[in-house]
């Protein structure tokens, strides 16, 4: 089941509100500010069912994870340890107060990758190339090997699929 976070009221308040003591000049901020995050929430909502099971990630929070794994080069592990080591990935992700207990776990990122499937991953990069590409000020690097990495990890997981038939 999924729920956008958006209509759900926010419970937290362990810390400082990220808003209030942020450069807004940062780049995951600026970054931010440019992405389509609505199309990203309804194209990520379609992938699970309305009105019964757990309620799934946030699609802010799993996408910008992504968007910053990627970006940086960094495991799933890494990029949940940065998450919660900066507060700029987090409010990049969403968050609205500064995170101190964990808020995902790594292994949803590999779930949610099998679940959306290389279409939903593809218009993901797709929009965050395009965000770049629009703000060339904004001083992000994905190095090649990344590129090439995540252009292996879809054709491979095309391969599974076509295998088991999803």
């Amino acid at each position: 089941m999924y729920r956008s976070e958006k209509f759900n009221p926010t419970l937290f308040g362990k810390m400082f509100h990220l808003g209030e003591k942020l450069s807004s000049g940062n780049r995951w901020l600026k970054l931010a500010e440019v992405l389509p995050w609505e199309k990203l929430d309804a194209g990520y909502g379609r992938y699970f069912s309305t009105g019964y099971g757990r309620p799934a990630k946030d699609s802010r929070l799993v996408c910008g994870l992504l968007m910053a794994k990627q970006l940086k080069s960094l495991s799933d592990e890494d990029a949940v340890a940065e998450f919660m080591e900066n507060p700029y990935i987090q409010a990049f992700c969403g968050q609205e107060y500064f995170a101190l207990e964990d808020v995902i776990n790594p292994g949803i990122l590999s779930e949610r990758r099998k679940r959306l499937g290389p279409e939903f991953l593809a218009l993901l990069d797709a929009e965050l190339s395009a965000a770049l590409k629009a703000n060339r000020d904004l001083k992000f690097r994905v190095s090649r090997g990344a590129a090439r990495e995540a252009g292996f990890w879809a054709s491979l997981l095309d391969k599974v699929c076509s295998v088991f038939g999803k």
